[in-house]
């Protein structure tokens, strides 16, 4: 595979900032699909765009278009991830990845039988500190507690106090703070202790939304509470609390950008990266598609379907 040319469906915050990471790792961005044809043609002029469309099947038949990246409302995703692949484009598709399992595994099972790529653009799967978080974890010696929070004031909130209907905060376009922000910590916890035995569930609502939520993950001699919140002004974090000592994960643990590591013997260190969050992903992906590593690809794409699981076991129990 040569150039790879990517498609973009949205004009939102992400979206662009999708874009702009996409273009600095070496993808081709070839298209922009909007509704609102002005803001698309923006859009184009912005990234240097070969084509605006505001008809996704125009966007599709396009030859020159190998991959579609669908920065869409929640529920949007499955649908237009589903039409991209029975196009025989690949999809880069935000996260959360979809509103259940069974519609995540439907995209793989086309993906996987057309030999095209389906990624959940998500940080945390790609953040090149994870493996030595890993590595770490196992000196703590046995871990009885562990606490993920990615919790921040949303841009939105105001609006949504205000009586109106962002998005992010409604439940017809799968909002709320579990599947926005909480998917994050799910996807940390499950990349270092796996499935959890069993899983408890407690959220504040507004509008029939939640606003802030925790997600009890019970593991044998072990909690990992995994909390996430729009509706309060704090400080994001994570420790990792083991016999043998500590860790404490600096800032948002959606990113591990930068840790702590507190032994029992007095051994004290850190490490840090200061990549571009963004960039890392699209990067791993683009790796992944030059050297055809499909085994790669669906390694990933199964971590993507099990968290999937997970968050549908979460949501369940409320």
């Amino acid at each position: 595979m040569n150039e790879i040319r990517v498609a973009i469906l949205g004009v939102s915050k992400i979206a662009t900032k999708s874009a702009a990471a996409m273009r600095n790792v070496g993808f081709k961005l070839q298209a922009i699909l909007s509704r609102d044809l002005k803001k698309a043609e923006g859009f184009k002029a912005q990234f240097d765009l070969e084509s605006a469309y505001d008809d996704y099947d125009a966007l599709l038949a396009d030859p020159n278009i190998d991959v579609v990246y669908v920065g869409l409302p929640n529920t949007l995703h499955y649908e237009y991830a589903k039409k991209a692949l029975l196009n025989g484009k690949s999809v880069f598709l935000e996260k959360p990845f979809t509103m259940d399992q069974g519609e995540a595994l439907e995209l793989k099972n086309i993906a996987v039988s057309r030999h095209l790529y389906l990624f959940e653009t998500i940080t945390t799967l790609y953040q090149p500190l994870l493996a030595k978080l890993n590595e770490d974890v196992k000196k703590l010696g046995p871990i009885h507690m562990s606490i993920f929070d990615f919790s921040k004031y949303s841009s939105k909130y105001d609006d949504f106090l205000a009586g109106n209907n962002p998005n992010i905060f409604n439940p017809k376009m799968g909002g709320g703070a579990m599947r926005d922000l909480g998917i994050y910590v799910l996807h940390l916890a499950y990349d270092l202790y796996g499935k959890p035995s069993a899983v408890k569930y407690t959220a504040n609502y507004r509008d029939g939304v939640d606003t802030s939520s925790i997600a009890h993950l019970r593991y044998p001699g072990m909690i990992c509470e995994c909390i996430c919140g729009k509706d309060a002004c704090c400080e994001s974090f994570g420790q990792i609390k083991g016999e043998n000592g500590y860790i404490k994960i600096n800032g948002s643990p959606s990113l591990v950008k930068s840790y702590e590591v507190h032994l029992k013997n007095g051994e004290s260190y850190s490490y840090s990266d200061d990549t571009d969050a963004y960039e890392n992903e699209y990067k791993v992906m683009r790796a992944i598609m030059k050297k055809d590593a499909y085994k790669v690809h669906l390694h990933l794409l199964t971590r993507s379907l099990d968290v999937m699981k997970l968050l549908d076991d979460v949501l369940k129990d409320d």
